[in-house]
C-alpha cells in the first residue's frame, strides 16, 4: 500500500479492507422524474461538516432479497474508517420492500441515505441521482450482489491516489484479479465478445468496463455525470467515454470476483440493449457531443 494511501486510509481502514474481504467472500435520454419525500430527508441527513471523503451508491430496483447483507457489509466498512463517509442508497423506483430494508437499516447505522425515483428510470440514471447527490471527494458505485467484496476498495483507492487517476475501474480480467466463483459459461461469452466490440469503436485499452465497482475522483468528474443520459447498462460506457473525452485518468485494478447470485438480468434482451448504447455512445463521441464545457 502506497504511502500517501495509508497516511489517508489509517491502520484501521486497511484492517477493515482485509477483513470485510474474508468475511464477505461466500458464493452466492430521459429526463429524471421528481423524487419523493424521501429525498429531501436523506438531502438533510448528510453529514455537515465538510469535509467527506468517500460515498459508497449502491443503485437499487427490486433488491429486496439482497440489499440487506451489502448494506451490513458497507456499513461495517465505513464503522472501521478514520475519515467520514455515506452510503447513498438510490431506488429507482422499486415495487417491493427495498425502501422499507433501506430506512430499516438507517435506524443503525446514521450513514446511510436513502434517495427514491418515483419511477423506474434505470440504472444509469440511478448511479447519475447517486453521484449528483455525494459532496465527497471519492464515490463508489457498486452493485448490490457483493460480486466484488466492499473490501476490495481499499486497493482501488490506494491505486486511484498512488498513480493520480480520476478513474478507477476494478477489473475482472487481470493477471492478478482473483476469481472466486465464475459468471456461467454464457455471461463469460457474451462479456467477452462485447469486449472486443467496446475496445474496436470506443474505449481501446479497456478490458472490462461492465464490472459494477468503479470508483471516480469527483473534483474531476462530477460534472461528467451531468451529462450521462443513458438509462440502462451501457451508463458505464458513457461515463467512461465522457472521462476519455475529457482527458481523464483512467486505471484498471484487478479485484476478488464472486458471481452473485439472484439477478433478474435477462442476457439476450440486457446485451442487445449494451449494444445499441454502444453504438449511440460512438456516434455521440465522434460528433463532439461530449465536449467539455
Amino acid at each position: 500500500m502506497g504511502e500517501g494511501f495509508g497516511v489517508f486510509w489509517g491502520e484501521r481502514g486497511t484492517k477493515c479492507g482485509q477483513d470485510a474481504l474474508r468475511t464477505e467472500e461466500r458464493p452466492k435520454g430521459r429526463r429524471m422524474g421528481a423524487a419523493t419525500e424521501d429525498f429531501m430527508l436523506a438531502e438533510s441527513a448528510a453529514p455537515g461538516d465538510g469535509d467527506l471523503k468517500l460515498s459508497i451508491v449502491f443503485p437499487a430496483y427490486n433488491e429486496e432479497a439482497r440489499i440487506r447483507p451489502s448494506l451490513r457489509s458497507a456499513a461495517r466498512f465505513i464503522r472501521s474508517l478514520d475519515f467520514p463517509a455515506e452510503i447513498i442508497v438510490v431506488d429507482d423506483g422499486s415495487a417491493d420492500s427495498t425502501a422499507d430494508i433501506v430506512r430499516e437499516a438507517q435506524a443503525d447505522h446514521p450513514t446511510i441515505r436513502l434517495i427514491q425515483h418515483d419511477v423506474n428510470q434505470g440504472k444509469g440514471i440511478a448511479v447519475r441521482t447517486g453521484f449528483l447527490a455525494s459532496d465527497a471527494e471519492f464515490a463508489l458505485f457498486c452493485d448490490v450482489d457483493e460480486s466484488v467484496p466492499i473490501g476490495e476498495l481499499v486497493g482501488v483507492l490506494d491505486r486511484l491516489i498512488d498513480e493520480e487517476a480520476d478513474v478507477a475501474i476494478g477489473t475482472r480480467y487481470h493477471p492478478d484479479s482473483v476469481i472466486v466463483k465464475r459468471q456461467p459459461w454464457q455471461r463469460i461469452v457474451v462479456s467477452r465478445v462485447g469486449n472486443l466490440l467496446i475496445r474496436a469503436l470506443l474505449l481501446p485499452g479497456l478490458k472490462d468496463t461492465q464490472c459494477g465497482f468503479k470508483l471516480f475522483r469527483m473534483s474531476r468528474m462530477k460534472q461528467a455525470f451531468e451529462r450521462v443520459i443513458t438509462a440502462g447498462f451501457g451508463f458505464d460506457l458513457e461515463i467512461l467515454a465522457i472521462a476519455r473525452a475529457w482527458k481523464r485518468k483512467i486505471i484498471e485494478v484487478p479485484v476478488t470476483w464472486i458471481h452473485g447470485e439472484g439477478s433478474t438480468l435477462r442476457l439476450a434482451p440486457a446485451a442487445t440493449n449494451v449494444l445499441l448504447d454502444l453504438l449511440r455512445i460512438t456516434w455521440r463521441v465522434r460528433t463532439g457531443f461530449y465536449r467539455e464545457g
